[in-house]
């Protein structure tokens, strides 16, 4: 269950000099006191949506809401609205969210270059995940050794719907006894395909 909702932070209380009460007609005897609106979901603040305001006359003690002010006194109202910003801890969401999001791309692009110059230099041990036929099968495929342009491998006999299998199959009996070669240009081509998935080397 997602818990999320609607909540208010009071952002300032002003005086509003040189305008008078609409009631009673004192000068400046006028606060007005802003808030601010912000959704959040589990109660982190993701982004503030409304600046609310109350006007009181400290004479009279007459209180108008946002939707209730007098016309002699909105356009005050308003001009102070617009010199309050609203706090960066409302939009902590939105910030983490994508805080989040570039991260996760910094890190996937820094994975596919990893990938990328281990694949282009094979070592004995390497493991490569493979997208096996079925759909949404994974395998792996175990370097044994390299011979110039050609890769002795060994399948993993098993597959796993886990996109990152290495924890579950790389055990040394779930591996054929049966090698086979693959050439470096097969391996990139399969990596073009999306066929090798991942590249991990002990």
């Amino acid at each position: 269950m997602i818990f999320y909702g609607t909540n208010g932070t009071h952002l300032r209380t002003e005086a509003l000099p040189g305008t008078a009460c609409p009631t009673c007609g004192t000068s400046n005897a006028l606060k007005a006191s802003l808030c601010s609106r912000y959704a959040h979901i589990y109660w982190i603040p993701f982004f503030p949506y409304a600046k609310l305001a109350v006007v009181q006359c400290g004479a009279c003690q007459a209180t108008w809401e946002n939707k209730t002010l007098p016309a002699e006194i909105a356009p005050a109202v308003r001009t102070l609205k617009q010199q309050t910003r609203q706090p960066y801890w409302a939009w902590a969401g939105l910030l983490l969210v994508a805080s989040l999001s570039v991260g996760g791309t910094l890190y996937g692009i820094h994975d596919t270059h990893t990938d990328e110059a281990l694949l282009a230099a094979p070592r004995a041990g390497d493991i490569y995940t493979v997208h096996a036929d079925s759909a949404d099968m994974y395998s792996l495929l175990k370097v044994r050794q390299v011979s110039g342009n050609g890769v002795e491998l060994v399948a993993n006999d098993y597959q796993t719907d886990n996109r990152h299998p290495l924890a579950d199959l790389n055990e040394p009996d779930k591996y054929s006894q049966e090698p086979f070669v693959l050439t470096r240009l097969d391996l990139q081509i399969m990596r073009r395909q999306g066929k090798l998935t991942d590249v991990d080397r002990p």
